[in-house]
């Protein structure tokens, strides 16, 4: 055998490590994956149930009111707010109990 072939040789060993680390990896990533992923009715901490919340909504601070109607909102502070379930704006004061 010649010095060129033992180099070849040598060479296709460590690409092939080289190849099996990176296939492994990749495997361990997607496992990882699956197992952060979607579990029963959540996906990423929004639920998708709707017996959660009363109107199915999900994406929005969903605030019932004193006389029960229903509001939703993106961000909540004290001002004039868009109510993206009557698409309006509405006034809204913070009330503490």
């Amino acid at each position: 055998m010649t010095n060129k072939s033992l180099n070849n040789k040598s060479l296709i060993k460590k690409v092939q490590i080289s190849l099996g680390i990176y296939i492994s990896s990749i495997l361990v990533l997607l496992i990882i994956a699956y197992g952060m992923g979607c579990r029963d009715t959540y996906i990423a901490g929004y639920s998708l149930n709707p017996d959660t919340t009363t109107h199915n909504s999900t994406i929005f601070n969903e605030i019932v009111d004193a006389d029960s109607s229903v509001h939703w909102y993106v961000k909540l502070y004290d001002g004039e707010l868009w109510c993206y379930f009557h698409n309006r704006y509405e006034m809204v004061k913070r009330v503490r109990r």
